[in-house]
């Protein structure tokens, strides 16, 4: 396994009061790059399908027009002006914009939270 996919797959998961583990969630952010260039969403897709072996992933993107689940169980959500609401968040991986991590580093103070300027290959997960 590529070490990169390693660290986000090596925190803790989420627990109960009671301090039992019950589950991991991995959100990845990928709102419009002010750029113009397109995001790689093949990559962006196998990474979630990686991560969706060890929790829940899920895939906030404004193109994306309403929730959809695909084959894998990979949960795909509209990006709008507020981030997802979830219970407890282990790992959220933003790309390409500081903006929404700081924001997602506010929302979910508990998770470890990851900026990545993707690049060819960069997500080579598996």
């Amino acid at each position: 396994m590529n070490p990169d996919c390693q660290l986000a797959t090596g925190r803790p998961a989420a627990s109960r009061e009671d301090g039992r583990p019950t589950y991991r969630n991995f959100l990845i952010i990928a709102p419009d790059p002010d750029d113009g260039t397109d995001l790689p969403d093949g990559q962006v897709q196998a990474l979630a399908r990686h991560l969706n072996q060890n929790g829940f992933a899920y895939v906030a993107r404004r193109g994306q027009k309403e929730m959809e689940d695909d084959s894998s169980g990979v949960r795909y959500l509209p990006l709008g002006e507020d981030l997802p609401s979830f219970g407890l968040m282990s790992v959220v991986i933003v790309l390409r914009d500081p903006a929404w991590a700081k924001r997602a580093a506010t929302a979910y103070p508990g998770a470890d939270v990851f900026l990545l300027e993707p690049r060819p290959r960069a997500f080579g997960c598996g």
